[in-house]
């Protein structure tokens, strides 16, 4: 994990570079990786020792900031406010991850149910689904949409009926128009 010091009025000495890294790398036990990195800026405000972190983890940033009369307190501070975020964002992944892999879970599931690839037999195989929305239309409307848009087979909502019909050109060339009965 890659940090930056950045010290404001004040000399960043080795022992205070190294103790920021060391305390700072323990919050890598929370995420690890190339796209994680810290920015650490240490500052002085008349007697006031400020420490504020910026932890990258990909996308996500964390920034912590905290003041105290001793510089390495206000370090100790700032990690253990940090730890404390990155722990409730890993707990807040989990629960979605858990939620993501049991509805994957049951899609998956609803799929083993019914596959399209299952059917060996070529000819009830079938080879597409064609999701579409219903239009209402009435009868005539439906036969200039068949004529038009030159479909062989063409669903509509009957909006005299209120239910799903089909219209197809038989082999004779006249229309049939097929009405369920439920």
């Amino acid at each position: 994990m890659q940090i930056n010091i950045t010290a404001r009025h004040l000399k960043l000495t080795d022992a205070i570079g190294s103790y920021v890294r060391k305390k700072v790398s323990k919050a890598s036990k929370f995420y690890d990786g190339d796209d994680v990195w810290a920015h650490v800026i240490l500052s002085v405000e008349k007697s006031r020792q400020i420490t504020e972190i910026i932890f990258h983890v990909g996308k996500l940033a964390f920034r912590v900031k905290e003041q105290s009369l001793d510089l390495y307190a206000s370090v100790d501070l700032s990690v253990d406010k940090l730890e404390k975020q990155l722990r409730k964002q890993k707990e807040i992944s989990k629960i979605h991850r858990k939620k993501n892999l049991k509805a994957a879970k049951d899609k998956k599931a609803d799929l083993d149910a019914f596959s399209y690839d299952s059917m060996e037999d070529s000819g009830t195989k079938i080879s597409e689904v064609k999701r579409f929305d219903l239009k209402p239309r009435t009868i005539n409307e439906a036969i200039e949409d068949l004529d038009v848009l030159g479909y062989r087979v063409y669903m509509f909502l009957n909006e005299q009926t209120d239910s799903v019909n089909v219209l197809y050109r038989n082999d004779s060339g006249s229309i049939v128009l097929l009405e369920p009965e439920i």
